[in-house]
């Protein structure tokens, strides 16, 4: 994981701290920031800050390899260096080397994250009430969470006449958000939902279909309780017709000499069956 492969870095970090020249005695405070650019055709850009007891104190350049002073007091410091020649080794094989290497290794961590795109799923809703319409946009389940949902009238985008909810995280990691609008109910047909997200190819544009009374759920419900009725009917006069053959086949069997009477039985077996 990210926190073990930063060790690494950090424990070698902790050998290119130089202690300023010249430093006094008492408990003093060396604050470094270490950067490096892997460009895209392999050079590395990189420098150092160091700071001491709070304040700029010195830098290193890659490019010219080279120490600036940030004050006088720095200056010591910045000579001694450049005679000795050890920091700017040290530092210039860490912005060169150690450096791009870690980041290349972050990077290949964490490119599942930085390139994964889950698409939104859109719904449009609709609700009349004292003569306004309100339309709703929800989109659920987007990744990353950077998304664009506006309304239009026609052509053009109405931001101003728009009420827009946050981007809330859900618990698989996706977001998801909304977006409102109120409208007259005859200029419905008018307005649609426009939603921008990086999952998807190109903007969608979506538009509220009022349900139809036959895919509503007190319809659909009511056809499924008739439908229940029919069969359970059906299946009830299935079982009568049987057991009403069954009596028949008693009473033609009291006179087994009778071919006529066996071979009507015959028939109404057949015809419950």
């Amino acid at each position: 994981m990210a926190p073990a492969l930063g060790l690494g870095p950090l424990l070698g970090l902790l050998g290119l701290l130089g202690t300023p020249w010249g430093a006094t005695e008492g408990l003093h405070t060396v604050q470094v920031i270490f950067r490096c650019d892997l460009l895209s055709d392999g050079t590395v850009r990189g420098y150092v800050r160091q700071g001491y007891d709070g304040r700029d104190f010195i830098s290193f350049e890659l490019g010219s390899k080279s120490f600036v002073a940030a004050d006088g007091a720095a200056q010591v410091t910045k000579r001694r260096w450049e005679t000795e020649g050890i920091m700017a080794e040290q530092w210039t094989n860490y912005l060169e080397h150690t450096c791009p290497e870690w980041l290349q290794i972050y990077v290949r961590y964490g490119r599942e994250a930085l390139e994964r795109k889950e698409p939104p799923d859109v719904h449009v809703s609709g609700k009349e009430e004292h003569g306004i319409l309100t339309l709703s946009c929800h989109v659920y389940g987007f990744y990353p969470g950077i998304i664009a949902i506006s309304w239009m009238k026609g052509d053009e985008i109405r931001d101003q006449e728009t009420e827009w909810g946050g981007i809330v995280p859900n618990s698989d990691g996706t977001f998801h958000s909304w977006a409102r609008i109120e409208a007259l109910p005859g200029e419905r047909e008018q307005y649609r939902c426009r939603v921008e997200h990086a999952g998807m190819p190109e903007p969608g544009i979506f538009s509220w279909e009022p349900e139809s009374i036959w895919n509503s759920t007190p319809v659909v419900v009511a056809l499924s309780v008739i439908a229940a009725i029919i069969i359970i009917s059906l299946i009830g006069f299935g079982v009568w017709k049987l057991q009403s053959g069954r009596r028949e086949k008693k009473e033609y069997n009291m006179t087994p000499n009778s071919k006529y009477q066996q071979h009507i039985w015959i028939q109404i077996q057949f015809l419950s069956v």
